[in-house]
């Protein structure tokens, strides 16, 4: 169940409180997800450069960075991949996604009649 609040304290609860608390509770949702798909990116990208450092370094011999050469292709592979899909959704959804502000202010402006243009003299 959905904890609604009285948003507006008027002390009723209201159409308007409802779709506010569910807009709310979905941008809250949004926000959790792309932290989480962030956190992934960086994830991703700090493994690259810790694996190359590691390959660099003598601590690993040249006989077993060639052993796992394509195993290591495939993991650089998958994780640009991962960073690559980040960045890219990223920028399609911020072109995509209404603006909150946007929504809400519709939702809490009142419906106004257009109303004819007096003629100019």
């Amino acid at each position: 169940m959905v904890s609604v609040v009285d948003l507006d304290n008027d002390g009723k609860i209201g159409k308007r409180d409802l779709e506010q608390s569910d807009y709310l509770l979905e941008l809250e949702l949004r926000e959790e997800k792309a932290d989480s798909q962030r956190r992934m990116a960086w994830v991703a990208i700090v493994s690259m450069i810790v694996f190359t450092v590691l390959l660099f370094s003598p601590m690993i011999s040249d006989s077993r960075v060639a052993a796992l050469a394509d195993l290591l292709g495939l993991f650089y592979i998958a994780q640009a991949g991962v960073v690559g899909a980040y960045m890219g959704v990223t920028a399609w959804m911020s072109k995509t996604t209404s603006t909150p502000i946007s929504r809400i202010s519709a939702a809490a402006s009142p419906k106004t009649v257009p109303t004819a243009k007096e003629p100019e003299l």
